[in-house]
Protein backbone atom coordinates (compact mmCIF):
# COMPACT_ATOMS: atom_id res chain seq x y z
CA UNK A 1 0.00 0.00 0.00
CA UNK A 2 0.99 3.53 -0.54
CA UNK A 3 0.01 6.71 0.76
CA UNK A 4 1.16 10.09 -0.91
CA UNK A 5 0.10 13.53 0.73
CA UNK A 6 -0.82 15.81 -0.99
CA UNK A 7 -0.15 18.65 1.82
CA UNK A 8 -3.76 17.36 3.89
CA UNK A 9 -5.20 15.82 0.92
CA UNK A 10 -4.49 12.09 0.26
CA UNK A 11 -4.19 9.49 -2.33
CA UNK A 12 -3.78 5.69 -1.19
CA UNK A 13 -3.46 2.91 -3.65
CA UNK A 14 -4.03 -0.10 -2.28
CA UNK A 15 -6.20 -3.72 -2.73
CA UNK A 16 -8.10 -3.68 -0.15
CA UNK A 17 -11.38 -1.89 0.79
CA UNK A 18 -13.01 -1.62 4.09
CA UNK A 19 -16.59 0.16 4.03
CA UNK A 20 -16.58 1.33 7.34
CA UNK A 21 -13.97 3.74 6.50
CA UNK A 22 -15.70 5.48 3.98
CA UNK A 23 -15.64 9.43 4.21
CA UNK A 24 -16.89 12.34 3.10
CA UNK A 25 -15.50 14.57 -0.04
CA UNK A 26 -13.99 11.14 -1.10
CA UNK A 27 -13.88 9.04 -4.54
CA UNK A 28 -13.19 5.57 -4.24
CA UNK A 29 -11.56 4.27 -7.73
CA UNK A 30 -10.88 0.77 -8.74
CA UNK A 31 -8.15 1.12 -11.29
CA UNK A 32 -8.83 -0.61 -15.08
CA UNK A 33 -6.90 1.17 -17.68
CA UNK A 34 -4.43 4.33 -17.81
CA UNK A 35 -7.47 6.70 -19.59
CA UNK A 36 -9.73 6.68 -16.88
CA UNK A 37 -6.98 6.45 -14.10
CA UNK A 38 -5.03 10.04 -15.77
CA UNK A 39 -9.18 11.05 -15.57
CA UNK A 40 -9.18 10.77 -11.45
CA UNK A 41 -5.89 11.86 -11.04
CA UNK A 42 -7.13 14.99 -12.64
CA UNK A 43 -10.04 15.72 -11.19
CA UNK A 44 -8.19 14.97 -7.90
CA UNK A 45 -5.49 17.34 -8.54
CA UNK A 46 -8.23 19.94 -9.45
CA UNK A 47 -10.40 20.15 -6.86
CA UNK A 48 -8.82 20.14 -3.90
CA UNK A 49 -12.32 20.02 -1.89
CA UNK A 50 -11.73 16.02 -2.48
CA UNK A 51 -9.87 15.48 0.35
CA UNK A 52 -9.54 11.53 -0.05
CA UNK A 53 -9.02 9.25 -3.06
CA UNK A 54 -8.13 5.47 -2.93
CA UNK A 55 -7.37 3.68 -5.86
CA UNK A 56 -7.84 -0.10 -5.80
CA UNK A 57 -5.53 -2.24 -7.24
CA UNK A 58 -3.51 -6.00 -6.52
CA UNK A 59 -1.00 -4.04 -8.50
CA UNK A 60 -0.23 -1.17 -6.04
CA UNK A 61 3.56 -0.47 -7.26
CA UNK A 62 2.24 -0.76 -10.72
CA UNK A 63 -0.36 1.80 -10.03
CA UNK A 64 2.40 4.28 -7.66
CA UNK A 65 4.98 3.90 -10.62
CA UNK A 66 2.43 5.47 -12.69
CA UNK A 67 1.46 8.04 -10.66
CA UNK A 68 4.84 8.70 -10.23
CA UNK A 69 6.04 9.12 -13.85
CA UNK A 70 3.46 12.61 -13.93
CA UNK A 71 5.95 14.60 -11.01
CA UNK A 72 9.51 15.02 -10.91
CA UNK A 73 10.76 12.63 -8.59
CA UNK A 74 13.06 12.96 -5.44
CA UNK A 75 14.77 10.66 -3.11
CA UNK A 76 15.48 12.01 0.48
CA UNK A 77 16.53 10.45 3.89
CA UNK A 78 15.82 10.96 7.18
CA UNK A 79 15.77 10.21 10.98
CA UNK A 80 13.94 9.23 13.60
CA UNK A 81 16.35 9.63 16.61
CA UNK A 82 16.37 8.78 19.79
CA UNK A 83 19.15 9.72 22.63
CA UNK A 84 19.76 7.73 25.86
CA UNK A 85 16.90 9.39 27.92
CA UNK A 86 14.44 7.72 24.91
CA UNK A 87 13.60 11.50 23.60
CA UNK A 88 12.97 12.44 20.19
CA UNK A 89 15.26 14.84 18.00
CA UNK A 90 12.67 16.94 16.91
CA UNK A 91 13.50 20.22 13.96
CA UNK A 92 11.16 23.60 13.37
CA UNK A 93 11.44 24.45 9.83
CA UNK A 94 9.33 27.21 8.62
CA UNK A 95 7.32 27.08 11.78
CA UNK A 96 6.13 23.76 11.24
CA UNK A 97 7.56 20.94 13.88
CA UNK A 98 9.56 18.18 11.60
CA UNK A 99 11.73 15.46 11.45
CA UNK A 100 15.58 15.76 9.88
CA UNK A 101 16.19 14.82 6.77
CA UNK A 102 17.19 16.07 3.10
CA UNK A 103 18.07 15.60 -0.63
CA UNK A 104 19.81 12.43 -1.56
CA UNK A 105 23.09 13.38 -3.43
CA UNK A 106 23.71 11.22 -6.73
CA UNK A 107 25.42 8.13 -6.28
CA UNK A 108 25.32 8.93 -2.15
CA UNK A 109 24.11 5.70 -0.15
CA UNK A 110 20.41 5.73 1.76
CA UNK A 111 22.02 5.26 5.24
CA UNK A 112 25.24 7.79 4.52
CA UNK A 113 22.10 10.56 3.41
CA UNK A 114 20.32 10.31 6.30
CA UNK A 115 23.50 10.37 8.86
CA UNK A 116 24.89 13.26 6.78
CA UNK A 117 21.57 15.48 6.93
CA UNK A 118 20.76 14.45 10.83
CA UNK A 119 24.20 16.00 11.83
CA UNK A 120 24.05 18.84 9.04
CA UNK A 121 20.31 19.94 10.26
CA UNK A 122 20.92 19.22 13.91
CA UNK A 123 24.58 20.03 14.33
CA UNK A 124 25.49 16.43 16.49
CA UNK A 125 27.41 13.13 15.29
CA UNK A 126 28.39 9.52 16.50
CA UNK A 127 24.75 8.72 15.55
CA UNK A 128 23.98 4.59 14.71
CA UNK A 129 21.56 3.62 12.58
CA UNK A 130 19.28 0.58 14.61
CA UNK A 131 16.80 0.04 11.75
CA UNK A 132 15.26 1.38 8.39
CA UNK A 133 11.58 2.32 9.75
CA UNK A 134 9.37 3.22 6.26
CA UNK A 135 8.76 5.70 3.72
CA UNK A 136 6.94 8.39 3.05
CA UNK A 137 5.34 10.40 -0.14
CA UNK A 138 4.50 13.89 -0.27
CA UNK A 139 4.12 15.97 -3.53
CA UNK A 140 4.73 19.90 -3.52
CA UNK A 141 5.17 22.55 -6.37
CA UNK A 142 8.36 24.75 -6.52
CA UNK A 143 9.00 27.22 -9.36
CA UNK A 144 5.88 25.48 -11.31
CA UNK A 145 7.12 22.15 -11.22
CA UNK A 146 5.17 19.29 -9.75
CA UNK A 147 7.68 17.04 -7.72
CA UNK A 148 7.06 14.04 -5.48
CA UNK A 149 9.15 13.01 -2.75
CA UNK A 150 10.00 9.79 -1.35
CA UNK A 151 11.73 9.81 2.14
CA UNK A 152 13.46 6.52 3.54
CA UNK A 153 13.38 6.90 6.86
CA UNK A 154 15.75 5.26 9.64
CA UNK A 155 15.48 4.59 13.67
CA UNK A 156 18.57 6.02 14.51
CA UNK A 157 20.04 6.12 18.12
CA UNK A 158 22.44 8.79 19.86
CA UNK A 159 24.35 8.86 23.03
CA UNK A 160 26.52 11.94 22.93
CA UNK A 161 25.80 14.91 24.70
CA UNK A 162 26.98 17.91 22.00
CA UNK A 163 24.68 20.51 22.13
CA UNK A 164 22.00 21.24 19.25
CA UNK A 165 22.84 23.93 16.31
CA UNK A 166 19.78 24.53 14.21
CA UNK A 167 20.98 25.19 10.41
CA UNK A 168 19.70 28.24 9.33
CA UNK A 169 20.35 28.03 6.22
CA UNK A 170 17.97 25.70 5.46
CA UNK A 171 15.48 27.72 7.71
CA UNK A 172 15.34 25.69 10.75
CA UNK A 173 15.02 27.59 13.70
CA UNK A 174 15.11 25.39 16.71
CA UNK A 175 16.11 21.91 17.05
CA UNK A 176 15.31 19.93 20.10
CA UNK A 177 14.59 16.67 21.90
CA UNK A 178 10.89 16.11 23.24
CA UNK A 179 9.97 13.28 25.85
CA UNK A 180 7.84 10.85 24.05
CA UNK A 181 5.07 11.13 26.45
CA UNK A 182 5.26 15.08 24.86
CA UNK A 183 4.45 14.20 21.48
CA UNK A 184 0.85 15.69 21.59
CA UNK A 185 2.33 18.87 21.78
CA UNK A 186 4.40 17.93 18.47
CA UNK A 187 1.45 16.94 16.72
CA UNK A 188 -0.33 20.07 17.00
CA UNK A 189 1.80 21.71 14.62
CA UNK A 190 3.55 19.60 11.88
CA UNK A 191 3.12 17.79 8.82
CA UNK A 192 0.18 15.16 7.96
CA UNK A 193 3.12 12.96 6.33
CA UNK A 194 5.10 12.16 9.55
CA UNK A 195 1.91 11.75 11.91
CA UNK A 196 2.71 8.24 11.59
CA UNK A 197 6.27 7.83 12.66
CA UNK A 198 5.46 10.15 15.41
CA UNK A 199 2.74 7.35 16.52
CA UNK A 200 5.25 4.94 15.93
CA UNK A 201 7.63 6.44 18.60
CA UNK A 202 4.78 6.54 21.01
CA UNK A 203 3.89 3.52 20.64
CA UNK A 204 6.95 1.81 20.85
CA UNK A 205 9.85 1.58 24.05
CA UNK A 206 13.50 2.61 23.31
CA UNK A 207 16.04 1.58 25.54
Amino acid sequence: MYKIFFEDRLIIIGSKMNFNEFKANSIYFCYKNKKSFNKVIKEFKKNTEIKFLHIFSKQDKKIFDILKSKFKHIDAAGGLVINKKSQILVIKRNGTWDLPKGKVEKKEKLKIAAIREVEEECGISDLEILKKTTKTYHTYILKGKEYLKTTHWYLMNYKGIENLIPQTEENITEVKWVDIDKLDEILLNTYSNLIELFEYAKNNKFE
